[in-house]
């Protein structure tokens, strides 16, 4: 493959230059100069804050009690919670003391944990009380996990697990941490890893993704470009802080002052009264909740016009479904982006006073991009489709512990294979067409078909499989599967569907259905042939239903 750069699309010139400082000496002269008793998060369902004074000072507090423990540079940490006031206390901790975070999936199957867990070997486990007997078995388990931390609660919740505070004072031994004296880890920020972040791949378990200080540091200048800043200072904290949307921008959000509205889990009802008791102007949201807003009518049983600004990423949402959604709420601001974990998040973005339905953004500050046919390497001009490439300080160092993978996922000279197809045009704005990937893009988590694949033949019924996303207007797409039965078996399509479910996280359930088909094709290797197999979504589509 011959490959050229003879259209390389830049971002608009940086207005400050990178630093070589860690994310935790950033972080730790934000907080610093912050008001102590800012609310960094508001917790919408009790009213709870968390407040700069609060997270400074915890923060520092276990990063010494870790290092005292024996957590060293690039020693791993994991988190598996649900979203809470607490969770970015181990985050913060972790950056200062110059451990690599894991945040984990709560939605995950024990098989997903114990994967994730076997490639990033923590030796440290923070969990809210929810997932806790979860770890505390899983310890029990795997040697390397030596301390299972329960982040929320002032009492030890399961026998195994030690609550956060006992954990700070035991290792601490009476000695104060003063966060003025305080000396967070200032190594080489382009090589130490920070966040390793899950992202599945074509084999359906999880990748993690290296990100190093460096990555996270140049997202952190990016988001306080003049193009992109709101300056609005309230926002929703709706996305899951374990996925890279709601971590990179719940750091984004603490890292420009603003406050976070959080929220645990999705209720339409409270949702929508969060928003309006709270007189939210900015929430951040995926385009199935784009739609929700647009068409759901109890959106109109609330006071919404508090809004000014909607930001939407995790996958494409439709020109006109933006520009709808813009007119009902009446905003000042409707704008995308488009990225991905191995970029550090997003890679293009909407300047916020530009309206441009459909299109997610131009290249961000930084970085890089390049159009290229996937098949010939040559770069592409404008309205030409390719594989969207891209360079930069904030692609991802690897993924852990998998070389091959990590090879892959870059050309021989140098640029980040992202796997999806797009244009840009004349303005160099994007557009986002499809995928060359055959992930499966459901509410902004992507599914692995060949894990379904696998599950689906392991039951004692079923000959072969394929699976495919069916396009769906308020999710993206629905993960469906075409299944060739053994001979003379039997099998109802919602007894598979349950099958199937009871062995993968929610997202990855059989909603768009299950056809019964005598075959799948497939190439002479024996590779499936998921477009042919797309090519049937027509004929059967309207006759399954949409069950989100």
């Amino acid at each position: 493959m011959q490959e050229d750069n003879d259209f390389v699309i830049e971002g608009p010139a940086p207005v400050e230059p990178l630093v070589e400082e860690t994310a935790g000496q950033i972080f730790w002269k934000v907080l610093m100069d912050n008001d102590p008793q800012h609310n960094i998060m508001i917790n919408a369902e009790t009213g709870a804050v968390l407040t700069t004074k609060t997270l400074l000072e915890e923060s520092c507090k276990l990063a010494q009690a870790l290092r005292i423990h024996g957590c060293a540079p690039q020693t791993t940490l994991c988190i598996g919670s649900e979203n809470n006031l607490e969770y970015f206390i181990p985050v913060f901790a972790s950056m200062f003391a110059g451990t690599i975070t894991a945040p984990l999936s709560v939605n995950y199957t024990d098989q997903e944990i114990k994967h994730i867990l076997n490639v990033t070997k923590p030796r440290v486990a923070f969990c809210s009380k929810k997932v806790a007997g979860r770890y505390v078995k899983l310890k029990s388990e795997m040697k390397f996990l030596e301390t299972v931390i329960v982040t929320n609660g002032d009492e030890e919740v399961v026998e195994g697990a030690v609550n956060m505070k006992e954990f700070v004072e035991k290792q601490l031994n009476g000695k104060v941490v003063s966060p003025y004296k305080f000396l967070p880890f200032d190594g080489d920020s382009k090589k130490n890893v920070q966040l390793i972040l899950c992202s599945s791949g074509t084999t359906g378990l999880p990748k993690g993704v290296m990100l190093t200080h460096r990555n996270i540091v140049t997202r952190l200048l990016q988001s306080r470009h003049p193009e992109y800043l709101s300056d609005l200072n309230v926002v929703l904290g709706l996305m899951p802080f374990f996925h890279s949307y709601g971590m990179i921008f719940g750091l984004t959000s603490i890292f420009n002052r603003h406050v976070t509205v959080m929220m645990d889990k999705f209720d339409g009802d409270f949702f929508l009264k969060t928003i309006q008791d709270y007189k939210i102007p900015l929430i951040r949201i995926a385009p199935p909740l784009a739609i929700y807003l647009l068409k759901n009518p109890k959106v109109s049983l609330y006071d919404l016009s508090c809004v000014q600004e909607v930001f939407c990423a995790a996958a494409p949402l439709n020109g006109k479904t933006e520009a709808k959604l813009k007119e009902r709420l009446n905003l000042k601001s409707i704008y995308q982006a488009y990225g991905c974990t191995e970029g550090t998040l997003a890679l293009t973005i909407t300047n916020k006073d530009v309206f441009r339905p459909g299109s997610c953004g131009r290249v961000i500050t930084y970085m890089q991009c390049i159009v290229r046919d996937p098949d010939t390497g040559r770069s592409l001009g404008p309205y030409e489709v390719g594989e969207l490439c891209f360079k930069g300080p904030t692609i991802m160092k690897g993924y852990y512990n998998n070389p091959k993978a990590t090879a892959e996922s870059f050309t021989p000279d140098g640029w980040l294979r992202t796997g999806d197809l797009g244009y840009y045009d004349n303005e160099q704005y994007f557009y986002v067409v499809d995928r060359l990937k055959e992930l499966i893009k459901y509410k902004g988590y992507q599914v692995a078909p060949a894990e379904l694949e696998a599950v689906l033949i392991n039951h004692p019924k079923v000959l072969e499989a394929g699976v495919v996303g069916l396009p769906d207007e308020f999710a993206g797409e629905l993960p469906m599967a075409f299944v060739v039965l053994k001979d003379n078996q039997q099998i109802g399509e919602e007894e598979l569907k349950k099958y199937v479910a009871s062995n993968v996280s929610p997202q990855k359930r059989l909603r768009g259905g299950v056809v019964f088909v005598s075959s799948i094709p497939k190439n002479p290797s024996g590779k499936i042939l998921r477009k042919e197999l797309k090519k049937k979504l027509g004929e059967y589509r309207k006759s399954i239903p949409s069950k989100l």
